[in-house]
């Protein structure tokens, strides 16, 4: 560091460089007008850039330190416990999520043999002072999936019309 310490300050100069008498042939001394704005621009920002390393380097050596502190001094949070309770709620989302991907493909399944099914003419339900499958079909028929279902249901002596 102790190098870039001496860059520390204002931007160096070319004119010490460079030779204070002008030189002698016109082409040079054309090529030197022509470049030496870019050479000084260039230099000027090799320097802030050199600068910015040197910044850089003293937050990186100072970070390091308070981290050093840091970890001399505190003892790291108790993380196990979290993992593990972690792992086995990832277990039991895992297993309910399977369950509803096959309660899901039951039902596409009991979906689509009922719409495959032919619709039955049915005669109107008798009254009859015994609870029935009418009154929850008068409830669930307003879509067509629901009424199929009911129908199904309704129609099958078991209630179930296939082994799902």
């Amino acid at each position: 560091m102790s190098a870039a310490t001496s860059l520390t300050g204002s931007p160096p100069s070319l004119s010490s460089h460079i030779s204070p008498s002008p030189p002698r042939d016109p082409l040079a001394s054309g090529l030197r007008n022509l470049f030496d704005p870019t050479i000084r621009q260039t230099t000027e920002k090799l320097w802030t850039v050199n600068q910015s390393q040197i910044a850089l380097s003293e937050e990186l050596d100072r970070l390091i330190s308070q981290l050093t502190h840091y970890l001399d001094t505190t003892d790291p949070p108790a993380l196990k416990p979290t993992i593990i309770k972690l792992a086995s709620v990832s277990k039991r989302l895992t297993a309910v999520n399977t369950q509803l991907h096959q309660i899901q493909a039951r039902v596409n399944r009991l979906f689509i043999q009922l719409s495959q099914q032919k619709p039955r003419t049915t005669a109107p339900a008798p009254t009859s002072p015994t609870p029935g499958p009418s009154a929850a079909t008068a409830r669930i028929s307003s879509s067509p999936a629901a009424a199929a279902l009911a129908a199904a249901v309704a129609g099958s002596p078991s209630g179930s019309r296939g082994n799902s």
